[in-house]
């Protein structure tokens, strides 16, 4: 990628969200050994650098299936989730797996208790004509007592060519989590 791209995408970036993408993104292209590096702008984590003591809310943790903590934290009134966050093992159709972290914020919870977001596919090009493609989901549901969550998370991360072609696809599959007041 050019020098001025790069800039460009970190302006936009908010300072908070910028290295846990880039961690991320950085971590696909350095294990599958691509020419290019592509780091791709969050629009599903938007985690403030840090909540204050008086809209706290309550706040779940728990251990993913694939050993990762998950913490979400709810607003004062339970109705949006604050942010949340895990770590997620990426398996690739060529070359080792990966492990990155992933979170979302601001998400709405209804009256049921139940919430969900997806972002992408998002398109990164490279200057070399090969591009990426990255996308992910979140969905869950918290119990009528309000003592625990529990949901699925995804995502993937597909590898393309000058051409169009997908040369390689890292996915998480889709990891259920249970996390606990």
């Amino acid at each position: 990628m050019s020098l001025e791209l790069v800039a460009s995408r970190r302006r936009r970036i908010t300072a908070r969200t910028r290295w846990i993408r880039r961690a991320g993104v950085l971590a696909v292209v350095a294990l599958v050994c691509l020419p290019f590096v592509a780091a791709a702008k969050p629009r599903h984590d938007q985690t403030p650098a840090r909540s204050s003591a008086a809209a706290a809310g309550a706040v779940y943790g728990g251990v993913t299936p694939q050993e990762f903590g998950v913490m979400v934290e709810v607003n004062r009134s339970g109705r949006r989730i604050a942010r949340m966050a895990t770590g997620l093992a990426l398996d690739c159709a060529t070359g080792p797996g990966i492990a990155i972290p992933d979170g979302w914020a601001g998400l709405r919870v209804s009256k049921s208790g139940k919430f969900s977001q997806s972002f992408g596919p998002e398109t990164q090009r490279g200057t070399d004509g090969t591009s990426v493609e990255i996308e992910g989901s979140v969905d869950g549901k918290f119990s009528k007592s309000r003592s625990s969550v529990s949901g699925t998370w995804t995502f993937k991360v597909s590898f393309l060519d000058a051409a169009g072609a997908v040369t390689d696809t890292c996915d998480s599959g889709t990891v259920r989590w249970r996390a606990r007041q």
